[in-house]
Order: C-alpha cells, then sequence, then structure tokens
C-alpha cells in the first residue's frame, strides 16, 4: 500500500511538471486562458471638497486570452466603495461637516504581457482603456445637498506577481494606477462647483485558475 501511494505521488508530480514545462515551451505563462477573483485596497487620488477620498475596498474579477506568446487580452469589471467625513469651508467662513461617499464600477479592456522569471513563479504587467461608472454623493451638515453620476473613460498600468501551485491554480499580489477624465461637480444650494476626476491607485491579492 505504501508502494503504491508513493507511486501514485510520483506520478501526479511528473504531470504536474510535464505541463508546467508545456507551459514554458509554448509561452502559455498563465494558461492559454485565465481568471481571477481580486480583492484591492483603492485609494482616490484626487480631492472632492479639500475631503481625499481613500481607505475603501475594491472587488473585481478579471479575465484573459491568450493572443500570442506571453501576450493576454482581457477585461476586468470591479466595484468600489470609499467614504470620508470632513470639517471644511465651502465659502471660506463657514465650517461644516461634508460627509462624502464614492461608488465605483471600472469596466476595462486591457493587454498584459506574462513570462515566467522563476519556477512556476510568473510577473505580469500592462495597460489598457476604461470606461468606468461612478455615483458622489454628498451631504452638508447632516442634509443630502448632492447626488452626482456618470460615465467617465480613462487609461490605466498595472503589474502583478503570480504563483502557480498546481496546472490550474494560481494567486498573487497585483497593483494599478488609473487615471480618468474629469467629472463635473455641483454642490446643490451653494455656487460651488468643481472638476474631480477618479484617478486611483490599487493595491491587492487575487486568486485565479489557468484553462
Amino acid at each position: 500500500m505504501k508502494k503504491l501511494v508513493i507511486a501514485v505521488f510520483l506520478a501526479v508530480l511528473l504531470s504536474s511538471s510535464t505541463s508546467f514545462a508545456q507551459m514554458r515551451l509554448e509561452g502559455f505563462a498563465l494558461g492559454q486562458s485565465n481568471a481571477a477573483f481580486k480583492v484591492n485596497w483603492i485609494s482616490f487620488q484626487d480631492s472632492v471638497f479639500d475631503v481625499d477620498l481613500s481607505d475603501g475596498i475594491y472587488l473585481g474579477v478579471e479575465g484573459y486570452h491568450q493572443l500570442f506568446p506571453n501576450l493576454y487580452v482581457g477585461g476586468e469589471i470591479g466595484w468600489a466603495r470609499a467614504t470620508n467625513d470632513r470639517l471644511v469651508s465651502l465659502d471660506g467662513v463657514t465650517i461644516q461637516t461634508i460627509d462624502t461617499r464614492v461608488h465605483f464600477v471600472p469596466l476595462e479592456l486591457n493587454l498584459k504581457y506574462a513570462a515566467e522569471v522563476a519556477p512556476n513563479v510568473v510577473l505580469g504587467f500592462g495597460g489598457g482603456l476604461s470606461y468606468s461608472w461612478l455615483d458622489l454623493d454628498v451631504d452638508v451638515g447632516g442634509r443630502s445637498a448632492n447626488v452626482s453620476e456618470d460615465w467617465v473613460f480613462g487609461v490605466q498600468l498595472f503589474t502583478d506577481v503570480n504563483y502557480r501551485f498546481t496546472p490550474n491554480l494560481f494567486a498573487g499580489v497585483n497593483a494599478k494606477y488609473q487615471w480618468t477624465e474629469d467629472m463635473n461637480v455641483h454642490l446643490s444650494g451653494t455656487n460651488f462647483r468643481s472638476n474631480v476626476d477618479m484617478n486611483n491607485f490599487r493595491l491587492g491579492v487575487q486568486v485565479g485558475y489557468m484553462f
């Protein structure tokens, strides 16, 4: 029985090694296709009414298919929420509490280059275009003063490092910076108008499956 268990273990190990070697030879660093679920910390870089939107959470799903050896095309969709409270002056005189909340849904089309840099360790980097929906809610002094929502275009650059645990499973870390066009915001009940962007930085982890 012991010999049988050892034989099965060696067979599985040999099969996995053969599969990994085949991936390297064919440029399938992350399979012919792959999909991953991401959990990220997100920080919006612009200030809205001098209120920094930061410390949000981002959940996303991405999928890629190989175009050429090591070159993948794919997309990502996600959802983020960030909030902040702060005492500010909108007119230079009166101090008020501003409660700012943003919901953010990016739709991305990306190109990604991924290559094995060490046994089962894959480094990837790329960029792409995005079309994102955002909903900006602002409360002034405890009352709802403004609700703005819009779609904005953007571009992004990113990098990630993944480890292949099996011929199908991988996990790793990722970072991304995204630039978006401006959104016009008018704080109802005041003369305050501003153009704000949803430029953001994301840092997190992912777990994925290769096909």
